[in-house]
């Protein structure tokens, strides 16, 4: 998970995690960075995070105000050292996702924060359905009709993130920062390698091409690939097309991810 945590210069250490966001990432794999208010809006726009993190003293609307006008769709979460009832309230109605309390368990962040990610992304549970596909997040196991599919711990952690970002494509360095958090992160061609690996498994259960390529810039979850036998055979009766030759080449992105600070990595 990729977080934009936007420090709060009236706050002691203010331009630093706060303590249960960093025991969160550690408990968690969480990829932090650090940024100032200022071209937040911007930030979030250009690059790919998961959920924005506001470190404030007291719930405020002006920063989240600029967001939301910005009509940047990122979730957003106060985390405050003071939580009055009322300014709870103003932040949740112009736009914020969530509000709680600094000293919150760093358990119940790592949770109110993936599941934020999770309604944001369609998902109501922490069991995801997509056609044939299923993505136990609890029990990190990935099912195709109801029928294990043996993943490596890397391998879920592919699937996981693109089954939560259906419809996306993401790029091989938002990948990259999301499985590899805080650690040494290895060449963008060990996720080439991992897509084709999980190709090879997924064609066993039936599932063709569970991932979609765009050339130079990444991987999407292609849903139609989990659609149910039946109703995916009557649609390739109705419009024939032919299906593509499956490559393991890797992807080449020139894209990078642009942030206005420097980048806290910390994982467990």
């Amino acid at each position: 998970m990729r977080i934009l945590c936007i420090g709060d210069t009236s706050i002691k250490d203010g331009d630093r995690p706060c303590s249960g966001l960093a025991n969160a990432a550690i408990e968690g794999s969480i990829s932090i960075t650090m940024s100032g208010p200022e071209g937040v809006a911007e930030t979030l726009r250009r690059s790919h995070y998961d959920i924005a993190v506001l470190q404030q003293a007291t719930p405020d609307t002006r920063l989240i105000k600029h967001i939301r006008n910005s009509r940047v769709p990122t979730p957003v979460i106060v985390i405050a050292q003071e939580t009055p009832g009322r300014k709870v309230a103003d932040v949740l109605s112009v736009g914020a996702d969530d509000c709680v309390l600094a000293s919150i368990e760093p358990v119940e962040l790592l949770a109110r924060l993936r599941a934020i990610v999770r309604r944001v992304g369609g998902h109501d549970s922490m069991t995801l359905h997509i056609g044939r596909l299923t993505v136990c997040v609890d029990r990190r196991e990935t099912h195709v009709d109801d029928k294990l599919v043996p993943l490596t711990r890397r391998e879920y952690d592919v699937v996981e993130l693109l089954a939560l970002r259906k419809g996306q494509v993401l790029s091989k360095e938002t990948v990259l920062d999301s499985l590899y958090a805080g650690e040494s992160e290895p060449h963008g061609k060990v996720i080439d390698v991992m897509i084709c690996k999980i190709r090879k498994k997924m064609r066993k259960f039936g599932v063709d091409d569970p991932f979609t390529t765009m050339w130079g810039i990444g991987y999407r979850l292609n849903e139609k690939a989990f659609a149910p036998l039946g109703t995916r055979a009557t649609a390739k009766n109705s419009n024939p097309v032919q299906s593509a030759k499956e490559t393991c080449l890797p992807v080449r992105s020139g894209i990078n991810i642009l942030s206005n600070a420097g980048t806290i990595d910390i994982s467990r």
